[in-house]
C-alpha cells in the first residue's frame, strides 16, 4: 500500500529544482510553513530522512531524490493523461484509435477519415503510432480500440479481419536501378549484402526479410541501419544512401512519382497478410457495420492492384 501522496512527491520535486524551501513551496501553491509540513509527514510516514537542512539551502537525500526523479517522470503523464481526460469528455465526440506500425504508408488516413465523418458528425479519427509487432498488445492495454499491422500477430480474446496479403520489394534509388539489366529481375541477398540496408528493426521478426529472406541465404547486410519511418526510409533510399526491403503498399506512392524503384525478392518472392485488430468492446460500443467499413476503406490502401 502507498504511504505518500502525490502532493509529498511534487514538493519534493520542486525542493530538488530549487535548493529552497520557500521556492519549493511558492512552486506548488504552499506556504514555507505548509511546504515544511508536508516533508516532514512524508518522512514520518516513511520511516525515511529525505532532506538535508544546511541552513536555508536544502539537498534531498538518496531516498528523496529517488522519490523526485519518479515524480518527475510521473509529471508529465499525469498531465497527458488529465488532457486526454478533458478531451475525451467533450461533448457530442468520440473518439475512433487506430494503431498503426513502422511498416504502414498510411495512405488509407484520408479515406478512413471521410469514411468516419460520412458514418457521423461527432465521430473523430486519432491515429496512434505503434513499435513493430505491438499492435494486439496496445489492444489489450486499452491504448487503441482498432490496430492495423501486418504479419500474424498472437490475437486471443481480439477480433481480426484479413485485409489482403502485400508483397516485400526491395527499393532502390531510382537512377541507380541499372545495376541489374532489368528493372523488373530479382534480387538477391548478395547484391545488396554491402549495401547499407534500412530497416524497421533490428532483430528479426518472424516472416520479415531479416528472417525470410537474409537468414536462409546465411547472409545480412554488413550496415544495418534501424529507421522506424516509411518516409525517412524513401527520402534516405532516394538520395543514394542504401536500401530497403518494404511492403509494396508502402512504397506505392514513391514508385508512382519516380523517387524509387522497387523489384521482388530472390529466389522466391515473399507476401505477408495485413490484419486490421479489433478489440470486441470497441466492435460493441462503434457497432460491427462502421468496423467493416473501416476495413474495407483500408484494404485497397494496403494491398494495391
Amino acid at each position: 500500500m502507498r504511504k505518500i501522496e502525490w502532493r509529498h512527491y511534487r514538493i519534493l520535486l520542486a525542493i530538488q529544482e530549487s535548493g529552497s524551501l520557500t521556492a519549493a513551496g511558492k512552486a506548488v501553491g504552499l506556504t514555507q510553513s505548509a511546504a515544511s509540513h508536508q516533508v516532514k509527514e512524508a518522512e514520518r510516514r516513511l520511516g525515511a530522512e529525505l532532506v538535508l537542512r544546511r541552513g536555508r539551502s536544502l539537498r534531498l537525500t538518496e531516498a528523496g531524490q529517488a522519490l523526485a526523479s519518479a515524480a518527475a517522470t510521473c509529471a508529465p503523464l499525469l498531465l497527458e493523461a488529465e488532457t486526454k481526460a478533458r478531451e475525451i469528455s467533450r461533448i457530442g465526440w468520440q473518439r475512433l484509435r487506430v494503431a498503426f506500425g513502422p511498416q504502414d504508408g498510411l495512405s488509407w488516413v484520408p479515406d478512413v477519415a471521410s469514411h468516419l465523418r460520412s458514418a457521423s458528425d461527432s465521430l473523430q479519427l486519432d491515429l496512434i503510432a505503434i513499435e513493430q509487432g505491438q499492435a494486439t498488445k496496445q489492444l489489450r492495454l486499452g491504448n487503441a480500440d482498432l490496430a492495423l499491422e501486418v504479419g500474424n500477430s498472437a490475437c486471443a480474446g481480439l477480433r481480426r479481419c484479413h485485409l489482403g496479403d502485400d508483397e516485400l520489394v526491395c527499393i532502390f534509388p531510382a537512377d541507380t536501378i541499372s545495376r541489374k539489366p532489368k528493372s523488373d529481375e530479382s534480387v538477391t541477398v548478395q547484391e545488396i549484402a554491402s549495401e547499407t540496408y534500412f530497416a524497421h528493426s533490428l532483430v528479426p521478426q518472424t516472416g520479415f526479410e531479416l528472417d525470410a529472406f537474409f537468414q536462409p541465404a546465411d547472409d545480412r547486410p554488413t550496415h544495418v541501419a534501424q529507421v522506424q519511418s516509411v518516409p525517412a526510409i524513401i527520402a534516405l533510399v532516394a538520395a543514394g544512401q542504401g536500401v530497403s526491403i518494404q511492403p509494396r503498399s508502402a512504397v506505392a506512392a514513391a514508385l508512382r512519382d519516380g523517387s524509387v524503384r522497387a523489384r521482388s525478392l530472390a529466389p522466391k518472392e515473399i507476401w505477408q497478410p495485413w490484419f486490421l485488430y479489433a478489440r470486441p468492446d470497441a466492435l460493441a460500443q462503434y457497432g460491427e457495420r462502421l468496423m467493416t467499413g473501416v476495413a474495407e476503406t483500408i484494404a485497397p490502401h494496403l494491398v494495391p492492384a
